[in-house]
């Protein structure tokens, strides 16, 4: 019973946190699918498992939401760094409008075939998981 409870109180952080990321940049993910055309639902979860929610070392120190590699002249990392988490945001769209399939998806809301896009395009290095993943992260959360 003990064990139990631990598993409950775990799953209930857990969501909890997730909750708050998501409630934390909704409006700006939405602000970024009205300027680039891809749902805020794909944004926020790909921001959301590159992360680790908010939580990760290079989301901290970098504010870099979505593991985007680069220069990064403020610490020691392969990770670019950004001024903001505006700017990762921005980041991670302008890098996805330079993608060959961004034309045709632009302004679709079908966040698996652009979550699948995405994944082929080499983004998430090869991962046969990193789709389903993120996939995963939309639906348990209802973000779309």
């Amino acid at each position: 019973m003990k064990y139990l409870l631990v598993i409950i109180f775990a799953l209930f952080l857990n969501t909890a946190k997730s909750q708050s990321y998501f409630q934390k940049y909704q409006q700006l993910a939405d602000s970024f699918e009205t300027v680039y055309g891809i749902p805020s639902s794909v944004m926020m979860a790909i921001a959301y498992h590159e992360s680790a929610g908010g939580t990760s070392k290079v989301a901290k120190h970098s504010n870099n939401h979505f593991g985007i590699k680069g220069k990064n002249h403020k610490v020691k990392s392969a990770f670019k760094y950004y001024e903001s988490d505006t700017a990762s945001y921005r980041g991670f769209c302008e890098l996805i409008s330079q993608r060959k399939f961004y034309s045709k998806l632009k302004g679709k809301d079908n966040p698996k075939e652009w979550v699948n896009c995405i994944s082929n395009s080499g983004y998430a290095g090869g991962s046969s998981t990193w789709g389903p993943r993120v996939i995963g992260i939309i639906n348990k959360n209802k973000l779309n």
